[in-house]
């Protein structure tokens, strides 16, 4: 079983090791290791004596401690999401696993995503409604962490899907009135808040939850 300090340094080898642009073959030869071992160590089976932890902080010029603190993070460090036209794009292509067609990335400082930049399934798209253009207007471009119903924290913003379409809208949890409320925050006039009473909750299929967006001034 991978403990989280291993599953920490395989992503975080394989992302150095993908950003300078070598194989794994490269990597090996420059370490005298096989290849083999390269590959146990990414895939999270092995981790490396301190020998050669040493030599591989050397060779990609980090810090020791960027390979198994988390809270260690390079200045230039950026992460490579995969970039959808918009949530439709990206369910479709999930829900059909067709992974296989090209698909465009967007690359983001470890700073901008905090505590999720470890995340191994964050999606980007950018944004076709004006359900929050308060916050983002169309044509921004969000990063979302796909969650479930049980995972929604009161005050999330969070893409959901309801009555054949998608929509984007922060959630509110009223406890008095015993609903669910996902609120437009827009400068449309004619979009109002969905109230979702707690007991019919499975009519709504939430997709996702934002953790990032960037706009355009």
């Amino acid at each position: 079983m991978v403990n989280a300090v291993q599953d920490l340094f395989s992503k975080r080898l394989k992302r150095l090791r993908e950003a300078s642009g070598i194989t794994m073959v490269e990597l090996a030869e420059v370490l005298g290791m096989s290849q083999a071992t390269i590959s146990e160590w990414e895939k999270g089976n092995k981790f490396p004596r301190a020998g050669s932890l040493q030599g591989l902080a050397i060779h990609f010029d980090v810090p020791l401690e960027y390979f198994f603190k988390e809270e260690v993070h390079l200045i230039t460090e950026m992460v490579s999401i995969p970039l959808y036209t918009n949530v439709s794009q990206s369910t479709l292509l999930m829900c059909n696993e067709r992974l296989d067609e090209k698909v465009e990335y967007i690359k983001l400082p470890t700073s901008f995503l905090g505590s999720y930049t470890n995340e191994d399934s964050l999606e980007a798209f950018v944004v076709s409604e004006d359900d929050m253009d308060l916050l983002f207007p169309i044509g921004s471009t969000i990063v979302v962490k796909r969650v479930g119903r049980a995972d929604l924290v009161d005050g999330d913003i969070v893409v959901y899907f309801i009555e054949d379409a998608y929509s984007i809208r922060r959630f509110r949890k009223n406890d008095a009135e015993k609903v669910f409320l996902f609120k437009p925050e827009s400068t449309n006039p004619l979009l109002y808040d969905a109230v979702i009473p707690f007991e019919q909750i499975e009519s709504i299929e939430v997709v996702a939850k934002v953790i990032w967006y960037g706009v355009l001034v």
